[in-house]
């Protein structure tokens, strides 16, 4: 048994509550190196005659496996909300107990040091994002190309609305009375919620460099229009999340000419970071390399007490759901968790979503951030199905090693995108196959975490690396790719009608064995049961179901076709780049589902 292979610790994604009275626990082994795992577990302060008296001994069962490990986890509820425990791991005559204290052949009761100590679960250390978000549908909108409803605010140097292809410096006039005039869109294609890249007053057209945090960008409209477009959002039940940037703000922000005119006889000097460089002159950090982006200095008081304030304005005045934190992983924890106090005082469910492009946990203790930009899970679909540069297995290592970093109320809050203003367009990174677009968007809906999607992608918006993929939405219909628009808008239907596909229940891999080109996923709940099968080939595919059918009735919600088995299992053929969501209930209940 490869002993250092084997890994816990008593918080994190390896201890956490699913509910005010059940931890889940996860241990790590090398990878086919254990057969048995077992939980030892009892109150810390129950003993009989000075031995401990453990409450019982709990199986744990092999949840997922990466590369390099194997993952075991438990349910588990103390019965005084406390416990220690410890791990007994067999693997043929070998067996090892591990604790907080390392490994040992024996388990003694009465010792308790060597175990791990899972002291009170309380119920607001329970960490979980606002009870809304699981069921949002995200739509992400840079507001200088999505809709023009004011000809009167554009910019002088304004485009013609979608004229020519975009440059970092172009101006097209889309606004805010523009989406007001698209709500009836957003809503018939599904979406109930929408995030906003940077509207404040700015120089530039992304608007993340930012002169007045506390005014509409004119271009946009102005603070009227702006509630108008919160309260029509509100009305239809759509969810509002701001842009918010904190690292670094333009140049031309007053405090900032100020610090740099005056020097350290400036009240604002100790905003920014300022240094002298290797020629003795005076400069100063930013955000990369961009000095039209100085960097605030987060750990000043005054400036936490400025961005507090912020943060607090738009909530109370404008009734704002949510903050996106622009280049969240460059600003100090302390400031975060300063951050999260008062914005959940101003309103408890408000949503903070993080851009941190990589392993996150830190930000997500329940004190910061309820999520983060889910890039790496877009990596992993992009390389499986964008790509084809790595096979089923490898792709379900990736989407493991992802659920391995987090736990699971924080994983179902994962804020998930395709793509985004920093991104290619998704058709182009599918080398313009509509199919291979769909095969995404159907893991994207059916997995774990909060969807979002890039406005433009649901009809098919092309382009590379920004500023390609900053272009004007395109209103004419008979230029849409109705393939991949009526398809986004039916996984979202059926996303909304079944909890299970909301966040609720488990997700499960399926084995194909021989036919490494099949993807195939459970998700499951008290109430629903689906199966997922994805052929990611250019090639048709037969498949057996892995599961006994008598009995049985399955439904492919994307077509409505049947599948009655009188055997124990039947195989399927799918098409290239195919999928079936198949609906699986017992025949005698049918009706009642």
């Amino acid at each position: 048994m490869q002993i250092e292979s084997i890994y816990h610790q008593p918080y994190d994604q390896y201890a956490f509550s699913i509910d005010d009275k059940t931890y889940r626990l996860r241990v790590r082994t090398k990878k086919e190196d254990c057969s048995v795992v077992e939980l030892y577990y009892g109150d810390p302060f129950k003993f009989q005659d000075s031995v401990w008296q453990t409450e019982s001994v709990l199986s744990m069962h092999l949840a997922f496996s990466t590369e390099l490990f194997d993952y075991w986890e438990v349910d588990v509820s103390p019965p005084n909300k406390r416990m220690k425990y410890l791990f007994r791991l067999k693997n043929g005559q070998k067996s090892i107990f591990y604790g907080e204290g390392g490994f040992s052949n024996d388990f003694n009761p009465h010792d308790q040091s060597n175990c791990f100590t899972l002291a009170f679960l309380h119920k607001n250390n329970f960490i979980s994002p606002p009870e809304w978000v699981s069921k949002t549908i995200w739509y992400q909108i840079f507001p200088d190309r999505f809709a023009s409803g004011n000809n009167l605010n554009n910019p002088k140097n304004s485009i013609p609305w979608g004229s020519t292809q975009p440059t970092s410096s172009s101006y097209f006039g889309g606004d805010l009375e523009g989406i007001i005039q698209k709500i009836d869109y957003l809503k018939q294609l599904g979406i109930s919620g929408i995030y906003l890249t940077p509207i404040f007053e700015a120089n530039s057209n992304h608007k993340y460099d930012t002169i007045n945090y506390f005014k509409v960008d004119p271009a946009f409209g102005d603070e009227k229009i702006l509630k108008k477009l919160i309260d029509k959002c509100h009305e239809n039940n759509i969810y509002v999340m701001l842009d918010a940037v904190f690292n670094h703000t333009s140049a031309s922000f007053p405090p900032f000419q100020d610090a740099l005119i005056n020097g350290k006889s400036s009240a604002f000097y100790e905003w920014f970071h300022f240094f002298r460089d290797d020629n003795n002159k005076q400069s100063y950090e930013t955000f990369s390399f961009v000095n039209e982006m100085p960097k605030l200095n987060t750990e000043n008081k005054e400036v936490q007490k400025f961005l507090l304030e912020i943060g607090s304005y738009w909530i109370k005045e404008f009734d704002i759901d949510g903050w996106r934190l622009d280049v969240a992983n460059e600003i100090d924890h302390y400031f975060w968790k300063l951050f999260n106090q008062k914005m959940k005082e101003d309103k408890k469910d408000l949503f903070i979503v993080g851009e941190i492009w990589h392993h996150a946990m830190p930000w997500l203790r329940g004190d910061e951030f309820d999520s983060v930009m889910n890039y790496p899970l877009m990596k992993s679909l992009l390389a499986y199905f964008a790509y084809q540069t790595i096979p089923t297995l490898q792709f379900q290592y990736s989407i493991n090693e992802l659920i391995s970093q987090y736990p699971l109320p924080v994983i179902k809050g994962l804020f998930n995108v395709l793509g985004s203003h920093d991104t290619p367009r998704i058709l182009t990174q599918c080398n313009h196959n509509e199919k291979r677009v769909i095969l995404l968007y159907v893991f994207l809906f059916t997995f774990f975490g909060t969807p979002c999607i890039y406005y433009g992608d649901e009809i098919g918006l092309q382009g590379g690396n920004d500023p390609e993929c900053r272009s004007c939405m395109v209103w004419d219909e008979s230029k849409y790719n109705l393939t991949i628009f009526d398809s986004i808008k039916k996984l979202i239907l059926i996303r909304k009608k079944y909890s299970v596909l909301e966040n609720d229940g488990e997700f499960k891999w399926y084995d194909c064995g021989l036919n490494p080109n099949i993807l195939m996923y459970e998700r499951r709940n008290n109430q629903f049961h689906f199966l997922i099968i994805i052929n990611n080939s250019n090639d048709q595919q037969s498949i057996q179901i892995p599961i006994n059918l008598n009995g049985k009735r399955m439904t492919n919600l994307w077509n409505q076709q049947q599948f009655a088995a009188e055997s124990s299992s039947i195989a399927i053929d799918l098409s290239p780049t195919d999928f079936f969501i198949l609906h699986i209930e017992d025949t005698d209940v049918s009706q009642q589902t």
